[in-house]
């Protein structure tokens, strides 16, 4: 979730990298996640016809040997016939790394260094290969259905997935976030609205360590134009009672164990004092620095990192023990160590928290010392 970029125009559309797919034809488009999950439907309608895409970024089955990070994308010919066109520009790095185009086993394959990307087509015309990019066009006929997988691979083998492998996970992945969805156990007001919520609260769950993204968001601006473009790809502690009350009130205990387990783990690397975010993998360096690209509808600078991980905010002390207190008052205990650690916690601010600190709201300027005592 927090590494660099393949594609990123909406942060720079001509450096950033992109995978356009579309009608050659004017046309409108209407877009919505298939209930209770987060797969994308987009349908689109022109003239002559109708076509609908399917987009996911698919769940490992246990079927076959699956790629570990695949987009795959369904085109559905609905009715009548549309010229389609769809074009792979892969970018490595921000933007910063042309690929390296080649074809293995007929299918054409980017690379940078460590990293790779297959463009796999079926159905979805002849691909036409240039020294960064992969375009075809077709036609959707009604009754017709085509499929485009990219496959990426890091530091690993690249897998070549058949197309009825791609098939069944885009289905696997349906099926499995609309199980997820169905087992939560909120029946309140708005459900459906809550349900979304809690939908984009488990994409933001990074999965190899529990940890929890602020956003999954990068540098777009708080203001068209503003200078407030900040990288939220961190877990910062004062979410933290915030996240983990949600899962526990939506029926979500492992998420939330594993949430608390990452917390207690990251913070015990400064122990007994906190920073104010770590890393998805529980690091503390988040150095910033800015990315030469053009920004989002032209807001610059882009940042990458944030520096408000060396800021001190000492407010992060009571979200952690608020953390702890929502999760044993959910009925779920902590072993001693933990116990123990909290305890030196709480000592550790006792002395401290008359320190000049920067605020929760990260402002960049000199610490304030103006606080009442509690």
């Amino acid at each position: 979730m927090d590494s660099p970029t393949l594609f990123a125009a909406v942060l720079d559309h001509v450096r950033g990298g992109s995978f356009l797919l579309r009608p050659e034809v004017p046309y409108t488009a209407a877009r919505r996640y298939l209930p209770g999950t987060n797969v994308l439907e987009t349908t689109f309608t022109t003239a002559g016809g109708t076509v609908r895409v399917t987009d996911a970024l698919t769940l490992p089955d246990t079927t076959s040997l699956a790629p570990g990070r695949e987009l795959v994308r369904r085109i559905e010919g609905m009715a009548g016939n549309v010229p389609m066109l769809w074009s792979v520009q892969p970018r490595f790095g921000y933007g910063a790394h042309p690929p390296h185009l080649a074809c293995r086993a007929g299918v054409p394959v980017a690379t940078c260094g460590v990293e790779a990307v297959a463009v796999c087509a079926w159905y979805a015309g002849q691909p036409q290969c240039t020294a960064d990019s992969v375009t075809a066009r077709f036609r959707a006929d009604s009754g017709t259905r085509a499929l485009i997988a990219l496959p990426y691979a890091h530091q690993e083998p690249l897998v070549l997935p058949t197309r009825a492998e791609c098939e069944a996970r885009l289905d696997h992945t349906a099926a499995t976030w609309q199980k997820w969805a169905d087992n939560r156990t909120y029946t309140g007001p708005w459900r459906e609205a809550v349900l979304r919520s809690a939908l984009t609260l488990k994409l933001l769950v990074f999965a190899p360590s529990g940890a929890v993204a602020a956003a999954a968001t990068c540098s777009l601006p708080e203001s068209v134009g503003g200078e407030r473009n900040w990288d939220y790809r961190f877990s910062w502690i004062r979410d933290s009672a915030f996240t983990l009350d949600a899962f526990l009130k939506l029926g979500c205990a492992p998420e939330a164990t594993s949430y608390l387990w990452w917390l207690m783990h990251a913070s015990q690397l400064t122990h007994p004092r906190l920073h104010v975010l770590y890393r998805l993998d529980g690091g503390t360096r988040a150095p910033e620095h800015t990315l030469p690209l053009a920004g989002y509808r032209s807001s610059s600078p882009v940042r990458v990192g944030n520096a408000a991980a060396d800021q001190l905010q000492l407010d992060t002390y009571g979200e952690l023990m608020q953390t702890a207190w929502l999760y044993t008052t959910a009925d779920h205990r902590l072993d001693a160590d933990i116990a123990r650690r909290l305890t030196e916690i709480a000592d550790f601010i006792c002395t401290v928290w008359q320190e000049p600190d920067a605020g929760f709201w990260e402002v960049r300027s000199a610490p304030n010392i103006s606080r009442s005592p509690r």
